[in-house]
């Protein structure tokens, strides 16, 4: 860490890096309801965050909330809560760039945070969008281009058609994956590249793969770091 903060301090541009990141780190946390102990953490002074607020919606975040770029990416990340809306992230997180989380009026969406592994997070470019429930437990790993709903956002015969979505502890989600209304993705599992999940529960240590998914390999097990 000292060698670190001397490196910054012997260098002008890391110095404007870090200043601007620390004011931007500030200005972010307030929007994070009282009451939480976490807090916002920029890395890149080029990443734009547009957090929506509206009446009654609370963001509740309980650790460290690191807004990263992804191999230099600086698309813009944003937040949109609804009426009585809330988000709750219980542990550290990570944030990726051109990411863009939609909570809709009265609607909750859960993020569990990290645990035993290194990190937990979106990585780039992610859409999730949230009409009733969304809940993901900790030590997710989400790549890039992923979306997950738990609705179809129109109405079928003048019906609404929506149900809960639930991705467990320690899932991996690979990258242009979907996970769609209904499903329930247990814990220690894979979802493999351009997989689309829909409307039924998986079992736990589970490889996943296919439009729709299957259960390719059971009794998985996996580590976020090589």
């Amino acid at each position: 860490m000292i060698k670190k903060l001397k490196m910054i301090l012997s260098n002008p541009f890391l110095i404007f890096r870090f200043i601007v990141c620390k004011i931007k780190s500030i200005y972010y946390s307030k929007y994070i309801d009282k009451g939480s102990n976490g807090k916002i953490i920029i890395t890149n002074p080029y990443i734009t965050i547009k957090i929506n607020k509206s009446k009654g919606s609370k963001l509740i975040v309980n650790g460290d909330v690191v807004i990263n770029s992804h191999i230099g990416g600086t698309n813009p990340i944003i937040i949109t809560l609804g009426v009585n809306s809330t988000l709750k992230i219980d542990g550290d997180f990570i944030i990726g760039n051109g990411v863009r989380l939609a909570v809709s009026d009265n609607a909750f969406l859960y993020f569990g945070g990290k645990d035993i592994e290194s990190g937990s997070g979106i990585t780039a470019d992610s859409v999730i969008m949230c009409y009733k429930s969304i809940t993901i437990g900790k030590d997710f790993l989400c790549a890039w281009n992923v979306f997950i709903t738990d609705s179809d956002w129109h109405t079928i015969d003048n019906k609404q058609h929506y149900a809960n979505v639930a991705i467990g502890d320690h899932v991996w989600i690979a990258n242009n994956s979907s996970v769609l209304k209904g499903s329930t993705i247990s814990d220690n599992s894979i979802v493999a590249s351009l997989s689309k999940i829909s409307n039924k529960l998986y079992p736990p240590n589970s490889m996943l793969a296919g439009i729709p998914a299957k259960v390719i390999k059971s009794n998985i097990s996996w580590s976020r770091d090589i």
